[in-house]
This record gives structure tokens, sequence and C-alpha cells, in this order.
């Protein structure tokens, strides 16, 4: 079988030859920290605008230099990667964007305000770290109607250049094709900042409700025209919408203002075909699943450890409602090597013959893994996946 092939029958209980090998993310310090370690100094994390890792390529041409993620062995498709592999390049975002301005630059931060109209303060030296977001473009319906003009889902340059081409290239894949773009929450939280989102759920709910509705047609303007021309295999929803201990928005909230749009989302998706559909939220989603499932959305991932979600107990939960990826605590791999075997056979041998299952890490592959316990986590993987 190939990656595709192995893709769609894992997550749709079918048959396999073996299981599925991906890998979340790696940060850049994890990377660094390998190479001191070990890992062969031609072995590079590609990224994209945005970090995120690339999926292994077919070679990349460099002079014998290898993707983290070819030296490690994973199959084509993982969602976190470049438009031209794994991902469709449709551009659902702000076009244009805002100009980028450096506000402030100390030698120790850098105030700027980005493409999305975020004012944002980094703190230069420290990787990984999250910058401080200061500001955000909408603060209320004068400034939301002025963002429209940057959504206009007509627009030529959504899509890559080269088009016709790479329609005609991908039709031949033989790896499994995302296409990823924000959920409501995600986008909104990108035009407000969550502070904002919550004061405007109860100080003017029409607006939130006329966001979620313009965010929806949107997209499915965008969804249109993209699936009439390319066969996807699966969609990915970015919500970030849950911490440790629950929702950072009320599931009443969800079921009134979003899920009318996620139905018309997934509605769109399924009458051309895509019936895998999967939402990334970190934090503990318990009680945005049964709403989601409602609208059509089948998937989670990364499935994160420490905010309680749990890929065996939503297996006896939902039974093959739900399609699962990650779940594997990132938290472990960091301590001794009887740790990471601990981990990986309570999780993955059950969870692998079950179907519907990628093991990943539940985030970020951090820098205080070593690559001793990574190269044992791998290996372990690769035999319970060969089904050995």
């Amino acid at each position: 079988m190939n990656s595709r092939e192995r893709f769609l029958a894992t997550m749709r209980f079918e048959p396999v030859d073996r299981g599925i090998a991906w890998e979340w993310h790696f940060m850049p310090a994890t990377v660094a920290r390998w190479h001191n370690e070990g890992l062969p100094s031609d072995v590079y994390l590609p990224t994209d605008s945005g970090g995120a890792w690339i999926a292994p390529d077919r070679g990349s041409g460099d002079q014998g230099a290898r993707t983290l993620g070819a030296f490690f062995g994973l199959d084509m498709g993982q969602p976190y990667c470049q438009g031209q592999t794994a991902n469709v390049p449709l551009n659902t975002g702000m076009l244009p964007g805002f100009q980028r301005r450096i506000l402030r630059d100390s030698p120790e931060r850098l105030v700027l305000i980005d493409a999305g109209g975020i004012t944002q303060e980094v703190i230069k030296g420290i990787e990984p770290a999250m910058p401080r977001f200061l500001d955000y473009p909408v603060h209320g319906r004068e400034d939301f109607e002025a963002l429209q003009r940057r959504y206009d889902a007509q627009a030529a340059a959504r899509y890559a250049p080269d088009w016709s081409a790479y329609r005609r290239a991908i039709a031949e894949r033989d790896f499994p094709l995302c296409l990823r773009f924000d959920g409501p929450f995600g986008r909104i939280r990108r035009w407000m900042g969550t502070t904002g989102m919550m004061y405007t759920l109860y100080d003017d709910p029409k607006l939130f409700e006329a966001m979620c509705a313009f965010h929806s047609a949107f997209l499915v303007d965008c969804l249109e025209r993209t699936l009439s021309e390319v066969a996807v295999d699966y969609a990915n929803i970015w919500e970030d919408m849950a911490y440790k201990n629950g929702p950072l928005i009320s599931p009443a909230h969800v079921r009134r203002f979003m899920l009318p749009g996620y139905r018309q989302i997934v509605d769109c998706l399924r009458r051309h075909g895509v019936d895998i559909v999967f939402v990334d939220s970190d934090g503990n989603c318990d009680a945005l699943i049964p709403i989601w499932l409602e609208a059509g959305i089948n998937g989670l991932w990364p499935l994160e450890v420490a905010a309680g979600s749990d890929a065996l107990r939503y297996r006896r939960e939902y039974g093959r409602e739900l399609l699962l990826v990650g779940g594997i605590d990132k938290r472990e791999l960091s301590k001794g090597l009887d740790d990471v075997r601990q981990e990986v056979m309570r999780k993955v041998p059950a969870m692998v013959t079950s179907g519907g299952y990628i093991p990943t890490v539940d985030h970020s592959v951090p820098p205080d893994v070593p690559l001793e316990n990574y190269i044992v986590y791998r290996e372990m993987l690769g035999e319970l996946l060969a089904g050995r």
C-alpha cells in the first residue's frame, strides 16, 4: 500500500499492511539539541513561513541532505507541512494582509504589528517562546466591517500562481492530501484575541453571530472551487479552543454560534467526497466532542494528555465514530527509557489494533526529549505499526 491508501484504509477501519508513521511537530530547539547528541548534521528540519514541520520529501536534491521526517522513516501526508506537499495551497487568510511594522526594537524585546494586524511583543534569544499579544485588529463592528474587504473568496492570490500545474501534479500523488483552515473560534480569536471575543459573546452577541456567519460563508465559497478542482482526502480545522480544565468557550455558546457554521462547512466537504474531518485543538475537549460529532466532524488531535485527553477512553466512549491522532505524552519521552516504553505500550498496541488511529506525540516534540529516547520511541512504534 502507498501512504494515501494506508491512510484512507486506517481512517475507515479497513485492513492495512501496517500502521501510519507520523509525527505532529518538532521544535527547532529540539533538533538543535539532537545535532549535539549525534543526529547527523545533514539532517534538517524544513519550515514554512509559520515554522511548521514539513513532511518527508522524495529527496531534497541538496547534496544528500535529508529531512528529519525522511531520517526517521515517516510517511508522507502529515498536515503541518508546506503547501506543495501534504496541504492544498489554499490561502484562507487576509488578502491583503496588514503591513508588518516594527514599533519598538531593543536588545531584549521586539514589538511589532504582524500581517494579521496583531500587535505582539517577542522576547529575543528564547526558543521556543510564545509572543505576548498586546492588541488585535477588531474591537467592534466597524473594525469587522472594514476587515471584510480582506476576505474576497474569489481573489486569485488565494491559489498558487501555478495552480493548473499543481492540480495536474497532485492528481498523481501517492500520499493523503489535506485541506487545512481555521474554524470559527480560531478565526475570530485571530481577529479579536481570546479576551475580546469572550466579552463580545456577552456584550454584542449579534456581532459575534455575524462574524461566525461571515466566516462560514467565506470558507464555503473558497472550498467549493477548491474541492471541485482537487480531490482532497481529509480536512483539518484549526480551533485550539480548550485549555487544561475544559473549553475556553461554553458548549452552549459553541452550539448556538458555531454549530451552524460547522454544519455548512462539513456539508460542503461531504458534497465533494471528503468524509474525514479533523478538528485540531489542544486542551480538554471532552465537552465539545459531542457537538463536533453532531456537526459531522469525526476526528480529533493531538489529544493533549496533560489536559486529560485519553485515546483509549475516547475509543471506549465513541467507538468508530471518532478518529484519533496523537495521545503520546510528550512529558514521558523526556524521562527514562523505561518510562518511554511504558507510555508506548500503555496505548499504542490496543489503539493501532482498533483502527482509526495514528500515534504521535501530543504536541511539538520539546527540547527536553533526548535523541536516544526519541529513537527508542520510533523503533518501538515501527515494530508495533508493522504488527510485530
